[in-house]
């Protein structure tokens, strides 16, 4: 179990990732911010708040080019091994 862990990883822009106390299987808090080379076609902003499933409560936010997650008390974390492997440095 890691107490803080982050990764940047580059794909159709940049997206950053941080979790704290995290493991393979749970992460209290699943952090990710996202600016996309292309905007989205929305309007508005979408806002979504989630409660359940995979984690107890999350918020998501995405306008154009930006994005933001966070996830808290997450039981399926993202794999921060799987970038680290598939960068392409």
């Amino acid at each position: 179990m890691k107490l803080f862990d982050y990764e940047t990883y580059e794909h159709y822009g940049t997206e950053y990732f941080f979790q704290v106390l995290t493991s393979r299987r749970f992460a209290l808090l699943d952090i990710t911010f996202q600016w996309d080379e292309y905007s989205g076609s929305e309007i508005f902003p979408m806002i979504l708040l989630s409660i359940g499933s995979n984690s107890l409560c999350g918020v998501t936010f995405r306008w154009k080019k930006f994005y933001f997650k966070c996830d808290m008390i997450d039981g399926d974390p993202r794999n921060l091994e799987w970038y680290r492997r598939n960068r392409s440095d």
